[in-house]
């Protein structure tokens, strides 16, 4: 189910775990105070300091404020609450169960993750402040250092929003679309924020505030996989929206037309911006199989169902063929979309996460020629013994099958320029899913 970019539903592999996150979270706190900001009990009276920083944005953005940006000052304590409760807003128990067993079935989790842990240790330990798009105005939280470099930031997604209406982004399209119009949002404040470190430089090194922008905590270590997710909108989205404007002789113009006009729909357009410079859409892939071979039968529900996107993949198959390798092997796709099915109910107390033994997964990815699709199943081959450490059963020229520890299998095969692959609870169901 796609969502505004606030309350979008976490994805295959760009997983972005505060829904906050997603217009911006000013991940400073303890950094201290510079440039002259008080983040104090009496930060409400800096107004002309903010104001400030407003008009340099402006003329970094050309863009101009509608209105100043109101500002609340809140405890830790009610940032963190404010934070949970965005997050069970747009996360249902339901649905946060579905991700979780979708992510840790691929092995992007460890078994006893706990996403909405991972949450309120994000906003309890390091949030300094961020950007809600819904009550329209920044939050900074008591106490926090904050420097005028990473208010930049924020106070740009502040702008945008007043011209761009950020929350009409990610409204469709599936998850892959949310996550690419997300590195747009995140990448047009991050290039601003560079711009005013340079023209404004503070007594805080522009390197602490991209720092602290995709550190989530100091205490709690994250999986190396969320880790990867809360980078990629900020470094790839930046990368994205420099491309835009050298194509304009580096002005605004195309930027304000994919935010406000035609945003990306695909993570590939972010990594390669001449997809989005030429328009390129990606291609369909059908689901009819997974569904023909699991909707005939009563017993199975599908649970999530959802788009697939280049740096879904990448995000999978990094951990064992390198970050390097990985984006290698996925530059030829051309779309892809996967499915989530299970037999008996969601929550089995005889059966612990990942439920291997009651779940089936289907994955269908198309490439744009045979010698891709080529390198993605020997990725994807790579990625069943290192991550999920599988043994080959069987192979032949256009694929294989895997056992996994427990007894569940795994299948990967080619077709001319598609790749399908799936995890299933017994060899002959995998078989039929991917004959």
């Amino acid at each position: 189910m796609a969502r505004r970019l606030r309350d979008r539903t976490p994805e295959l592999a760009i997983l972005t775990v505060m829904a906050a996150l997603t217009v911006g979270v000013l991940l400073l706190g303890g950094s201290g105070s510079s440039g002259g900001w008080a983040t104090t009990e009496r930060a409400s009276v800096s107004r002309a300091h903010i104001a400030q920083i407003e008009r340099r944005v402006e003329a970094l953005r050309d863009l101009r404020f509608e209105h100043p940006v109101p500002v609340a000052i809140v405890s830790p304590t009610q940032a963190r609450r404010e934070g949970i409760a965005e997050y069970d807003s747009s996360q249902p128990l339901g649905q946060r169960r579905t991700n979780e067993e979708l992510l840790k079935l691929l092995g992007l989790l460890p078994p006893g993750a706990d996403l909405r842990q991972i949450e309120s240790d994000v906003f309890g330990e390091q949030v300094a402040g961020y950007y809600d798009p819904r009550r329209k105005r920044l939050a900074l939280v008591r106490g926090a250092g904050v420097d005028d470099v990473t208010l930049a930031h924020e106070l740009t997604h502040a702008l945008e929003d007043q011209h761009a209406d950020l929350g009409k982004l990610g409204a469709g399209g599936g998850d892959d679309a949310s996550t690419a119009q997300q590195a747009l949002v995140e990448g047009t404040a991050t290039l601003v924020m560079q711009d005013y470190a340079a023209r404004w430089p503070s007594g805080a090194p522009l390197g602490d505030a991209l720092a602290g922008l995709t550190q989530a905590t100091g205490a709690t270590p994250l999986p190396a996989y969320i880790a990867r997710t809360l980078v990629f909108p900020y470094f790839q989205g930046e990368s994205f929206v420099q491309a835009l404007r050298d194509a304009d002789g580096g002005g605004w113009r195309l930027v304000d037309v994919a935010e406000r006009e035609r945003p990306p729909q695909t993570t590939a357009e972010i990594l390669e911006p001449t997809r989005w410079l030429r328009a390129e859409q990606p291609v369909h892939v059908s689901l009819a199989r997974a569904g023909a071979t699991l909707g005939a039968d009563g017993s199975w529900r599908r649970l999530a169902r959802s788009t697939l996107g280049e740096e879904d993949l990448a995000a999978l198959l990094a951990p064992q063929s390198g970050p390097v390798a990985a984006r290698e092997i996925t530059v030829g796709w051309q779309g892809g979309r996967y499915a989530l099915w299970r037999r008996g109910p969601l929550v089995d107390p005889d059966c612990s996460t990942p439920c291997r033994s009651r779940d089936a997964i289907f994955l269908a990815v198309r490439t744009d020629d045979p010698a891709a699709a080529e390198a993605l199943g020997a990725g994807l081959a790579t990625w069943l013994t290192g991550t999920l450490h599988a043994r080959r059963v069987s192979t032949d020229e256009h694929g294989g099958l895997w056992r996994l520890p427990g007894g569940s299998f795994g299948t990967v095969r080619r077709d001319g320029s598609d790749v399908l692959a799936a995890l299933a609870p017994d060899a002959a169901l995998a078989a039929r899913l991917v004959p």
